[in-house]
Formats: structure tokens, sequence, C-alpha cells
């Protein structure tokens, strides 16, 4: 998505717009643009087809571990009607595993669903982009067949702007912004993180030692 991002800003941002504006887009120039444009929607489409694919993995995905997320409360609850603190303990970790994996799941989803809206829109505007310059190659064509030449010149402009065009993969820094402290402290998460889960664990371990022991107390009294 990336390197198809990268393409789409640069023929948006600078080539097409400046070609359009500029009196002197040869024909040649034109049609190149029209097909780096084209190139760039069937990128889009393909990557379109990816992430609807990505998508629904993910859903399906984040059911079936709400589903587990369900079952390990359960049997951790029945671990602790048997005494087993131990399995409780194992119960309840693996379910806080399954909660991390829904929250992530939910994030990764909601980036799915993103990426698609902005292929969209980037797909839109390069459809328009591309009218505009199939049109402009169309009069630029007619009005090049009145001249009786080209100077040598024109023909220089036009072949920089060629090499321009081919180098549309040169905006990457706006992809690589913040990671370094983002690094930094990824151990530090990770750390409060796992204290976190320990206290939510031990916190529902107690509530559960507590139900197992009234549950006998209340069978003694009834047998008597």
């Amino acid at each position: 998505m990336l390197r198809v991002a990268i393409q789409v800003k640069e023929l948006i941002s600078s080539n097409v717009t400046s070609a359009l504006d500029s009196m002197s887009s040869s024909a040649k120039m034109l049609h190149q643009l029209q097909r780096e444009i084209e190139e760039a929607i069937i990128a889009l489409e393909g990557e379109r087809t990816k992430t609807e694919r990505n998508l629904k993995r993910l859903k399906a995905t984040l059911t079936q571990n709400e589903m587990r997320e369900a079952d390990w409360g359960d049997k951790a609850k029945a671990a602790m009607d048997h005494d087993r603190e131990d399995l409780a303990r194992q119960a309840l970790m693996a379910r806080e595993d399954c909660r991390e994996a829904i929250a992530s799941g939910k994030d990764d989803i909601a980036k799915a669903k993103a990426d698609l809206k902005e292929i969209d829109e980037a797909v839109k505007e390069l459809e328009a982009k591309r009218e505009e310059t199939r049109e402009q190659a169309k009069a630029q064509s007619a009005a090049d067949a009145d001249k009786s030449g080209c100077s040598d010149a024109g023909a220089s402009t036009a072949e920089k702007r060629l090499n321009r065009v081919s180098q549309m993969e040169k905006r990457t820094e706006f992809a690589t912004e913040d990671t370094a402290s983002a690094r930094t402290n990824a151990s530090v998460d990770r750390e409060i993180d796992e204290m976190r889960r320990a206290s939510t664990v031990d916190a529902e371990l107690a509530a559960l030692k507590g139900g197992a022991k009234k549950a006998p107390a209340k069978r003694a009294r009834k047998k008597a």
C-alpha cells in the first residue's frame, strides 16, 4: 500500500498538475502521463482486492477470539469450583491474551476500512486526472499537427519531464516519522501492560476464590 500511495501522491500533487498547467507540454509527455495514471489505477484496484480479503479474514479472526475469551472465562470458574487455583490462573491469563488479540484485531479492522476509503478516493481522483490528461493530449496532438516542427529546446524539456515522471518512489519520509521514540518506549509499555494483566488476573482469582468458599457452606446448610 505504501508504494502505491507514494505513486498516487506523486502523480496527483506534482507531475500531472504541472503538466496540465503547462502550455508547452508535448502530446508524447501527456500520453506518458496517461499511461502512468492508468498503471496507478490498476495497482490501486489490486490493493483494494487484497485489502478486502484481509478485512474479511480479520473479521473472522475477531469472532473466533471473542468466542475463545468467553470460553476461557467459563473454564476459570470451573477450575475454581474444583479448588484448582493454578488452572484458573492459567485460564484467566489465556483469556487476557484473547482480549489483547481482540483489541488488536479491532484496530486492524479499522485500519483496513480506512485504507479502503483512501483507495476509493485516490481512484476517483486519478480517474478525473486521467480524463483531463486524455483530453489535453488530444488537443495537443491537434496543435502539434499544425506546427512545422519542434525546437530542440522543447524536445529536451519534454524528455526531462518524462524522466521526472519515471522517478515516482522518492517520497518515503512521511512513513517513518516518530518511529524512533516509539521504539524507545516499547519495552516500558510492555512491562506496564504485563503488570496490569497480572493485577487483573489476581483480582479475579480472589473473587473466584471467595465464591468457591461460599458454595460448600451453602451445601452444608442444606444437608443439615
